[in-house]
């Protein structure tokens, strides 16, 4: 299938809309659809730009048939996050169930660690207290390290 087809292909079989409504609904006239689904028509970066933009198309399936049709939207998998760094079975679910916890459950669950992994504890090894739990884990490593190092 060719881009001309593509084109035609959208309109007609996914969208099931005519020439004048698909036309309408990209703000052009009739006659430019119409055009543009002619085998071997010039398609305008411009016209290509318009339809993905306005039906969240992915240019490279319009330009060259390369699925998806539709611009993915980026995805992040708490699974494969922890599989990726190693982590077991027990972990995933440990993480899972501090997510489930009351919010201000979670809360008190943070300030304890706060106090505990204070920069009093350890002196200059951290300029302010993390507010995240990214930068918790980010001090805890710093913590086991110096301990390893220390100890």
């Amino acid at each position: 299938m060719n881009i001309n087809e593509r084109i035609r292909y959208f309109r007609k079989d996914v969208l099931k809309m005519n020439q004048r409504q698909f036309a309408a609904s990209l703000g052009m006239a009739q006659t430019g659809v119409s055009g543009t689904e002619r085998d071997g028509a010039t398609v305008t970066d411009r016209f290509i730009k318009s339809i993905c933009f306005a039906y969240n198309l992915s240019e490279v399936w319009l330009r060259d048939g390369i699925e998806p049709m539709y611009i993915q939207p980026p995805t992040f998998s708490l699974d494969k996050f922890i599989e990726e760094r190693g982590g077991t079975d027990l972990e995933v679910e440990i993480v899972k169930t501090y997510f489930e916890l009351d919010p201000e459950i979670r809360k008190a669950i943070l300030s304890h660690f706060k106090e505990k992994f204070t920069p009093s504890s350890y002196g200059s090894l951290y300029d302010s207290v993390p507010d995240t739990a990214e930068e918790l884990e980010a001090q805890f490593q710093l913590v086991t390290d110096h301990d390893k190092e220390v100890g």
